[in-house]
C-alpha cells in the first residue's frame, strides 16, 4: 500500500511486568519499551547502545473493590491496560500514516512512515491466530486466520446484540474473543495486525509451556519413580547437566532446567514406552530446537511442517496403559508457519 521504494522503519513495541522486590512490600513495575526492528539485534541486546528506550508504565495497582466479580474486575484491568496503551501508542498512529523527517547515513532527509510492526509480550497478553476453537486446536483443519477487521466486527456484533457485560462476554467468548474489553488499544494503527505481530515466546510457549506438558505426560506411561531412576542412571556427559536425584522432587523449575531435561528426556523414554510415543515426542523436540533458528527460509519452514506433521501421525492422547494425556495446550494453534 507504500509507494514503490519507500523505506519504513518498524516500530518494536516490548512489554513485561517485572517483579522489583520479593520480601520488601513485593514492588514491581511495568514498563513499556521502544526499539527499531532495522536496529541490528546484536546492538539492540546491549543495554549501554541504548538502543531500546522507556516510553512509559503501566498499572500494577489491584482493584480492591470486593462487590466486583471476578468477571467484572477482570474486564476493569484489561480496560485500563487497553486504555493506556492507546495513550501511550496514539502518537505512533499519525507517524505511521504521514511519516517522519528522518536524517540517512548519507545525510539526506527522508519521511519514513513508523509502522508498528511486532509486539513482544508476555504470553498471557498474547492473542490467537486462527478462527478456530479452543477445543479443536488438536484438529489438522485449514481455518483463515484472524485479522483486525474480523475481531472488530466480533466485537461489534456483541455490543449492538448485549446490554449488559455478562452478555456483552458471552457473545464475544462463543466466538473465541475475549470479551473483556470494547475498544483494543490496536485499533486504528495503519498497515498493522495484532494477530500477526505477536512474536513467538521460546521460553513461555517452547521450554515452560509445552516441553513442560510432555514432562507431564511421561505419568501416564511410566512411573514417576521410574524415571526418576532411568534419569540417575544416565552416565555423566560433558556439557549435559545430571539430575542426580531426578525430576520429581524439583520445584520452580527455571528456563535453563527445561532446556538440560529436554536434552535428556527422549533417551530414558527409549524401550520403556511404545514407538508412536517414541516418535511422537521426538517431533516436538525437533520442532523446539529448530524454532530457535535465528532465520528461516522454505526449507527450514518444511523442517517445522513435518515435525508438526509427524506428531499429529502418531497422536499420543490414548495409550494402552489407560488415561489419556491429551494435547489441548492453547499454545499448539502458534505452531503455525505461513509461507
Amino acid at each position: 500500500q507504500l509507494p514503490e521504494g519507500s523505506a519504513v522503519a518498524p516500530v518494536i513495541i516490548a512489554t513485561d511486568k517485572t517483579q522489583l522486590t520479593q520480601f520488601s512490600g513485593s514492588k514491581s513495575a511495568y514498563p513499556v519499551y521502544l526499539t527499531l526492528g532495522n536496529i541490528p539485534r546484536a546492538i539492540r541486546h546491549r543495554p549501554s547502545q541504548q538502543a531500546c528506550i522507556l516510553i512509559g508504565y503501566l498499572s500494577v495497582d489491584k482493584i480492591s473493590n470486593s462487590k466486583l466479580s471476578k468477571k467484572e474486575k477482570t474486564s476493569r484491568i484489561q480496560c485500563l491496560f487497553h486504555e493506556s496503551m492507546r495513550t501511550i501508542l496514539e502518537p505512533l498512529k499519525e507517524a505511521g500514516r504521514t511519516g517522519m523527517d528522518m536524517v540517512g547515513r548519507d545525510g539526506k532527509v527522508r519521511r519514513i512512515p513508523n509502522l508498528w510492526l511486532c509486539s513482544v509480550a508476555m504470553l498471557t497478553c498474547a492473542t490467537k491466530l486462527c478462527t478456530l476453537p479452543l477445543h479443536c486446536l488438536n484438529a489438522v483443519l485449514c481455518m483463515s486466520p484472524r485479522t483486525q477487521a474480523w475481531t472488530m466486527g466480533v466485537i461489534q456484533d456483541a455490543k449492538a446484540k448485549s446490554h449488559n457485560l455478562h452478555k456483552f462476554h458471552s457473545l464475544c467468548q462463543s466466538k473465541g474473543v475475549s470479551g473483556t474489553v470494547q475498544r483494543p488499544f490496536w485499533e486504528g494503527f495503519p498497515y498493522s495486525n495484532i494477530h500477526l505481530s505477536m512474536t513467538p515466546d521460546v521460553l513461555h510457549q517452547l521450554y515452560q509451556g509445552i516441553f513442560k506438558h510432555m514432562v507431564a505426560w511421561c505419568d501416564y506411561f511410566l512411573h514417576p519413580s521410574e524415571l526418576d531412576a532411568r534419569i540417575k542412571a544416565l552416565p555423566p556427559c560433558f556439557g549435559v547437566r545430571h539430575f542426580q536425584n531426578g525430576w520429581s522432587e524439583l520445584s520452580q523449575i527455571s528456563g535453563r532446567e527445561r532446556k538440560e531435561m529436554a536434552r535428556i528426556l527422549l533417551g530414558c523414554l527409549v524401550g520403556k514406552v511404545p514407538r508412536r510415543v517414541i516418535l511422537a515426542y521426538r517431533s516436538l523436540l525437533d520442532f523446539i530446537y529448530l524454532a530457535q533458528y535465528p532465520t528461516h527460509d522454505d526449507h527450514t519452514l518444511g523442517y517445522l511442517q513435518d515435525a508438526l506433521d509427524t506428531f499429529h501421525k502418531h497422536n499420543i492422547r490414548k495409550n494402552p496403559n489407560g488415561g489419556s494425556p491429551g494435547h489441548q495446550y492453547n499454545a499448539f494453534h502458534s505452531y503455525h508457519t505461513d509461507r
